[in-house]
């Protein structure tokens, strides 16, 4: 009889330390948490932007180029917004074709507050005849003159072709001088035009070290080489 009440007693001891184990170990999960929470965010600030950007993003809307590439062109807009630049950096959009007009400004928190303006502004509108890069190029220098203390960047979504390409490469050589422009990205540009946009229209920045190109397949490489650019304006 006294042996069962001795086994029954140390059953009862160890049940009454199980909660207790439980409890120790429900702490150590959560603080572990907190600790691997902490240092992803602080991994994330280390990686993020702080220089003050500002961004001009014009669109072919021209009838040479299809709705596919618009979509392309809004794609890696929104990545830009959504991953890469600070909250709140200022945002002007354009469209083009032969003509240029100014479809929207702000300063957005995330990249879905674009989603309106591409859909009604951009990806089911048709423009005429014509491509005038030169003529969003300008209207950015101007831009530019409203905030400098930020560092720009221009974003040229188009097939690549280029009605102006004296005027093109002008603007291009005094953008190319421009402390203040850090990039000009070009793109989703048509293999036939890639030699002209890289050597011909945007030489100046090609050769300034400026131009980031991109095709059908290869807009993320790009916006790769656009981070490390920006990465490098922190040191």
């Amino acid at each position: 009889m006294s042996r069962s009440r001795g086994s029954r007693g140390r059953s009862y001891e160890g049940e009454s330390q199980n909660p207790l184990l439980t409890g120790v170990i429900f702490l150590v999960v959560i603080l572990a948490v907190v600790l691997i929470g902490w240092g992803v965010w602080n991994y994330s600030q280390s990686q993020a932007i702080k220089t003050p950007l500002m961004v001009g993003a014009g669109f072919d809307v021209s009838q040479s180029v299809s709705r596919e590439q618009k979509l392309r062109g809004v794609a890696f807009l929104n990545k830009l917004v959504g991953t890469v630049l600070p909250t709140r950096t200022p945002v002007k959009i354009w469209r083009y074709a032969e003509t240029m007009e100014t479809v929207h400004q702000s300063r957005p928190i995330a990249s879905k507050e674009l989603n309106a303006v591409s859909r009604k502004m951009i990806e089911n509108y048709m423009g005429h005849w014509g491509t005038r890069p030169d003529k969003v190029m300008q209207d950015f220098q101007r831009y530019l003159q409203q905030l400098p203390g930020r560092k720009a960047i221009l974003c040229l979504f188009t097939d690549g072709e280029c009605h102006a390409p004296q005027e093109t490469r002008e603007i291009a050589n005094q953008l190319a001088q421009d402390p203040q422009v850090v990039a000009v990205v070009v793109g989703p540009v048509l293999d036939k035009y890639r030699a002209s946009v890289e050597n011909e229209y945007y030489a100046p920045l090609n050769d300034a070290g400026k131009l980031f190109v991109f095709g059908e397949t290869d807009a993320y490489d790009a916006l790769d080489r656009l981070k490390e650019r920006l990465h490098a304006l922190e040191n």
